[in-house]
């Protein structure tokens, strides 16, 4: 039963615990999601496409994005993020995709203050008769809350509008508490707007006012609003907004549920998985959040879909954002739970002589102490030991947090040589730098084994920039994801297409440009030549080097030529790429771009005397000078190959100087 307390007993908010707390998570999570974009690791999939929308919307478009099919599409056919509009003004003032990182990381922080304000009315005050109240309660609350752990893994996995509408239903929850129905209103539709969703949340908070709560009157307007909403946001708002090639309302409906639960006959062999997911996102709560069952009830269908989910990139881990919207009613039933442990000790009489075998305080104590363990142990923060010992996935790596000086020098060579506005695709972590702009596709899609539809992206676009050196590298129990040949398929489709030439580069980046004019084309060619006998200059393995020539064709321009003799074929399963740099030059790496995708080396055949021509772009922040240009073979596959330093390189090699190359101002 809701109940509020008299006018003199009201929450304070200048309590130095709550706002310490709150600064140091918001900062926290802001740092590390901002890292995370600066370190070329937060991908399209999703905060470049979120952050494309709302470039869209404060334009006054339909929060417009760029969709793998070759079409625009609004946010408003999908998930019905209405409330994205409300983000276009912040986004207009900063028009960069970690404004929406900062605003989410912050928005989610000031989600522990109604929860302090709700735990202190139903726990602290419950029986103070008047008396100073110590926000015991309040703090852990606040704490369990700011540090749970699939609240802050929703946090850190790019921005979406789940994590932004959780702490939204906080806020209502609070103005609910204290039957502030207006406030109450305004928060539930500022929720609501996020995802349609939201709504199914909305009828179980109206659900548990009237079965529970003693608000039948409130509980059922609630219901029925979400109920209403929901129908609208979904049968009539998404379908206004889907391109009419998409299909009636009943195959859009088929095809969202098709999308994220279209292979339940794989659900049994990943139930194990499926139920540890389950354990993470209850377990840490559930000593005293079982008492407050009532309160998990809204979030319980959500948590249920999202556990038996097969959408792509294992839906179901507990890190996703979908589990965000749980938390709110994870909480509640801890405050839930909580008051009533007090008031069931309050009701005992003074004089009896058997005491409880466990009291609030200590419970609601415990609590905090494993969702802090927990948090330490499953979240990628400062708090957990791997984060500072160097294992990679943890911490600065550079897949993770990490921001390398290469990522520095692309975050530069994508705001002065990519022309604005101008339509393109790119590499998947590159094109979240570029979404301020009306088309933005991928060079490859996560969904993809290989570029299978950029070819029909390209009469589209102007420029596209794959990643020669693409450098984001994750463990997997069957492999890998990503590696250095990731944009390697995109690289060979370009290379085939008459209407693109390869125009810039910047330590791997390549810019590709459709009709560019023939003094900015840098020609990548291969072919079979005859062997001339020639002795070896170096050996790397099987391959000899009998020829490498280096020209200047025009300020820092060089044209490279290297004939490579082939002893013995790779072995199956083994993939090299030659690289040649600049000594002493940062960022001035060339990838052998013809005998990486015209013909990669593994494809070679014994006996095969292969030339390779490439030109190549020296950085333009290279001091004028002499500089040595060597070149070494590295293994695609090793999780370091993109370093192209002596962990990846061929064994038993090493780079080989094969000549001088003069730089001029």
């Amino acid at each position: 039963m809701i109940t509020t307390p008299p006018a003199s007993l009201r929450p304070s908010l200048r309590d130095p615990f709550l706002w310490t707390a709150v600064l140091l998570i918001s900062a926290m999570l802001s740092w590390l999601s901002i890292a995370r974009y600066d370190g070329f690791n937060a991908g399209m999939y999703d905060l470049g496409n979120m952050a494309q929308a709302i470039w869209s919307g404060s334009r006054g478009e339909p929060l417009l994005y760029s969709r793998p099919e070759g079409m625009r599409a609004s946010r408003l056919a999908g998930h019905v993020e209405i409330g994205y509009f409300l983000l276009g003004p912040i986004y207009a003032t900063w028009p960069d995709p970690r404004a929406l990182l900062a605003v989410q990381a912050a928005l989610f922080a000031l989600g522990a203050i109604p929860v302090y304000r709700i735990a202190w009315r139903r726990i602290d005050a419950t029986g103070s008769d008047g008396q100073a109240v110590r926000p015991y309660a309040a703090r852990c609350l606040a704490l369990i809350y700011l540090l749970y752990p699939t609240a802050q893994t929703s946090v850190l996995f790019d921005f979406h509008a789940d994590t932004v509408a959780a702490p939204l239903l906080l806020f209502a929850l609070d103005a609910l508490d204290v039957h502030a129905w207006r406030r109450f209103a305004l928060w539930i539709a500022l929720a609501l707007s996020m995802k349609f969703y939201v709504a199914a949340l909305v009828v179980g908070i109206g659900a548990v006012l009237w079965l529970w709560e003693g608000q039948r009157r409130i509980g059922a307007r609630t219901a029925l609003a979400g109920g209403v909403y929901g129908a609208l946001a979904f049968f009539v708002v998404r379908p206004l907004f889907t391109p009419a090639s998409a299909g009636r309302a009943a195959e859009i409906t088929g095809e969202y549920l098709a999308y994220y639960f279209g292979a339940l006959h794989e659900i049994a062999a990943t139930l194990p998985d499926r139920f540890l997911n389950a354990i993470v996102v209850f377990g840490p709560a559930l000593l005293v959040a079982w008492r407050g069952w009532r309160w998990l009830l809204p979030g319980l269908p959500l948590a249920a879909a999202m556990l038996i989910s097969t959408g792509p990139g294992g839906a179901f881990d507990y890190r996703y954002h979908h589990y965000a919207l749980v938390v709110p009613f994870i909480v509640m039933a801890i405050i839930d739970g909580a008051a009533r442990m007090k008031s069931a000790a309050m009701a005992r009489p003074p004089d009896a002589t058997r005491r409880p075998r466990r009291s609030w305080r200590g419970d609601l104590g415990f609590t905090v102490a494993v969702t802090a363990i927990c948090s330490a142990l499953l979240v990628n923060t400062p708090l957990n030991p791997l984060f500072w010992s160097g294992v990679p996935g943890y911490g600065f790596d550079r897949s993770i947090y990490g921001v390398t000086p290469r990522d520095a020098r692309l975050a530069s060579f994508l705001a002065t040589r990519v022309p604005p506005d101008a339509p393109l695709a790119a590499s998947t972590f590159v094109a979240t730098h570029l979404v301020n702009r009306e088309t933005v596709y991928l060079v490859r899609y996560p969904f993809e084994a290989r570029a299978e539809r950029l070819p029909s992206l390209l009469p589209q676009v102007q420029y596209v920039l794959p990643d020669a050196l693409f450098d984001w590298y994750l463990h997997l129990d069957d492999g890998y994801g990503g590696g250095l040949d990731y944009d390697r398929d995109a690289i060979a489709t370009l290379l085939n297409d008459p209407a693109f030439a390869l125009v810039d580069m910047e330590d791997g980046l390549l810019l590709f440009a459709r009709d560019a004019p023939p003094d900015r084309v840098l020609i990548n060619s291969l072919s079979l030549v005859p062997d001339n006998g020639a002795p070896a200059l170096q050996r790397f393995g099987p391959f000899d080097l009998v020829r490498a020539q280096v020209d200047t064709i025009a300020p820092r321009r060089l044209r490279a030529t290297f004939v490579w003799r082939v002893r013995e074929a790779l072995p199956p399963g083994a993939q090299y790429v030659a690289v040649s740099r600049l000594e002493g030059v940062a960022g001035a790496r060339f990838v052998h771009v013809p005998g990486y995708a015209l013909r990669p080396a593994w494809e070679w055949r014994e006996g095969d005397v292969v030339k390779e021509t490439f030109d190549v772009v020296v950085p333009s922040d290279a001091l004028p000078g002499r500089y040595t240009w060597r070149v070494g073979w590295y293994d695609v596959r090793h999780p370091n190959a993109a370093l192209t330093d002596e962990r990846s390189r061929m064994a038993g090699t090493d780079e080989h100087p094969v000549a001088m190359v003069e730089v001029e101002q």
